[in-house]
């Protein structure tokens, strides 16, 4: 039996790797994408001049109970980075959390095509970008989402 969580984070990567300005995008962040802890990942490695894109567990909302299901809102930080001073860095930011947003937000009434059955919707939240500076090699944008996921009983 698969993992219904699996499937929801390798979609989400999927969707994010679609991200290159040959599918009307502003940047090709989606051309490095990468699982996992974002300290780690980026702990003595370059960041690509196109920008990198990571996926985080984050914590989710609280889950809800219904017949013979649980509702759960799993929890992920979409983390955009470039390598980028302080003069002008905004731009490139700009651009990747831009292409974040509309990469990720749902059509109102729509079931995501990209989402595995089980998982019917999404949220957004607010962008959250951080400068370069203070350590940080790259400015940063963080996006927090979380993914409705039915979890079934199951049946003994």
């Amino acid at each position: 039996m698969s993992n219904l969580i699996t499937q929801v984070r390798k979609a989400l990567i999927a969707r994010l790797e679609t991200i290159q300005t040959q599918n009307g995008y502003r940047t090709n962040i989606g051309g490095a994408v990468k699982a996992g802890w974002y300290n780690e990942i980026t702990k003595g490695a370059e960041i690509p001049a196109t920008g990198l894109v990571v996926v985080q567990r984050a914590k989710g909302k609280e889950p809800k109970g219904g017949p013979a299901a649980l509702k759960m809102y799993t929890g992920f930080s979409v983390i955009g980075a470039v390598t980028a001073g302080l003069d002008g860095y905004e731009d490139a930011i700009e651009d990747i959390e831009l292409d974040l947003l509309q990469c990720l937000t749902p059509t109102e009434g729509v079931f995501p095509d990209w989402l595995p059955k089980g998982a019917p919707n999404l949220t957004v939240g607010a962008p959250e970008p951080v400068p370069p500076g203070e350590g940080l090699p790259a400015a940063t944008v963080l996006i927090p989402i979380h993914i409705t996921t039915i979890v079934d009983s199951i049946d003994y």
